[in-house]
């Protein structure tokens, strides 16, 4: 009786073991789906082809938040992905503005940050610059 237990428990064992190592593949492997399309890490656009963001250009910021929100809705990447992935699209001012904030602030979304990327090169001389220049 005692050794049936133990076969029934180690069986129990085995597959909570299979079972946690099949959801640490996919937590690795897959990003989470909409519906029953999963997305896989590696049908997102390399990190090369996403933009930067130095904080020095007039419209760098811009292009930074549109391919950010495109990617995202076309690639139906999470949030924590592209958080994962500020630490190398920020560079230079931005960087360092960007570490000051993780420090103070911690971790947020992606929308947070987009907010505060806005409010930080959104000012009003910029939007001066943006109404005469067009």
């Amino acid at each position: 009786m005692y050794n049936k237990f133990i076969k029934i428990m180690n069986h129990i064992f085995q597959d909570i073991i299979h079972l946690q190592l099949k959801k640490n593949f996919l937590l690795k492997n897959v990003t989470p789906f909409l519906g029953e399309n999963f997305v896989s890490k590696k049908d997102i656009c390399k990190l090369e082809e996403w933009p930067t963001f130095s904080g020095e250009g007039e419209y760098n910021h811009i292009e930074l938040i549109r391919t950010i929100d495109m990617l995202q809705k076309d690639f139906h990447i999470p949030d924590e992905i592209i958080v994962e992935n500020l630490h190398f699209l920020f560079t230079k001012t931005a960087k360092k503005w960007y570490y000051k904030m993780r420090l103070d602030h911690g971790n947020h979304d992606w929308s947070w940050w987009k907010s505060e990327v806005i409010t930080k090169w959104v000012n009003n001389s910029w939007r001066f610059k943006m109404e005469n220049a067009f």
